[in-house]
């Protein structure tokens, strides 16, 4: 199977010491990080939430959902996209289905992970077991070709199961064929330094502005090898305070004059990046013979 998306996915890891990889949720999102120069993008499960189901991130959006968003995503832009599979949705049967339909909708590679959804209960915090884990990794591996990216997040510092059990997950996870792993809830700079020395697969790290690495400079994180610095909800918290400023203007004084500087100006901007005046030009002469 070949996978161009994947092949310069992969390219662009080997060339680049520490790739910026932001979240993205929809075609807007993902054209405008795209134009901003970003390499490569990531389909965050949590934006997509929000923005799809007025839901948080609780497990509620399908396998199907997914999928739908990865094919719009990948037939608006040319960045190759990293998509969240929450914990692969099931077994590891299940899984292997995910990664080969991700890999089928043009993804270059995905993240999953070992929190339990739905939670056994809904005020404990669990992670899966890893005698259930990595045969979902193995089994994903076998599924997608050689060049598709595997990225193993594990819960187990974020839930409080300790450091050196989450070191100990990332580490199983590359004998079981991930590619990249990253231990989500790091609590201190130990920590992070921890992980950096003992991990034995290439590391991401979760830039997220409410956890505690996300408040440390990037160049502290970049000296300790992390290969992979993800922000998975930038563009989503920063888009809806946009609307909730613009918005709530209009609600208030009936027009948007005050908060107009908020907005793209001029709209052509978005028009353009959307390839509406492109489309009406390639398109106007069949309309003229």
């Amino acid at each position: 199977m070949q996978n161009e998306h994947a092949k310069e996915l992969r390219k662009i890891l080997s060339e680049t010491s520490f790739l910026t990889l932001p979240g993205v949720y929809d075609c807007l999102s993902a054209k405008i990080a795209e134009e901003a120069g970003f390499q490569a993008l990531f389909l965050s499960g949590g934006a997509l939430a929000y923005s799809v189901l007025g839901r948080p991130d609780f497990g509620f959006l399908s396998l199907a959902e997914f999928g739908t968003a990865i094919q719009h995503i990948v037939s608006s832009v040319h960045a190759p996209l990293i998509a969240d599979a929450d914990n692969g949705f099931g077994n590891a049967i299940q899984a292997a289905n995910t990664g080969a339909m991700y890999e089928q909708l043009g993804a270059a590679g995905l993240q999953i992970d070992d929190k339990v959804l739905p939670a056994n209960h809904p005020a404990k915090n669990e992670i899966i077991d890893w005698g259930l884990m990595g045969p979902k990794i193995k089994a994903v591996r076998t599924a997608v070709s050689d060049d598709f990216v595997i990225i193993y997040r594990t819960c187990a510092e974020l839930y409080d199961f300790g450091v050196d059990e989450a070191i100990r997950r990332i580490n199983l996870a590359k004998e079981c064929g991930a590619d990249y792993a990253y231990v989500d809830g790091i609590k201190s700079v130990e920590n992070l330094e921890k992980i950096s020395r003992e991990a034995k697969i290439p590391l991401m790290v979760n830039l997220n502005e409410k956890g505690f690495v996300g408040g440390l400079p990037t160049e502290q994180v970049k000296a300790l090898n992390y290969c992979i610095g993800l922000f998975p909800i930038s563009a989503m918290l920063a888009a809806a305070q946009g609307m909730i400023d613009v918005l709530g203007a209009l609600a208030e004084q009936g027009t948007t004059l005050t908060v107009r500087d908020k907005m793209t100006n001029p709209p052509t901007k978005i028009h353009r990046m959307m390839g509406q005046f492109s489309l009406v030009e390639k398109y106007t002469p069949y309309y003229n013979e």
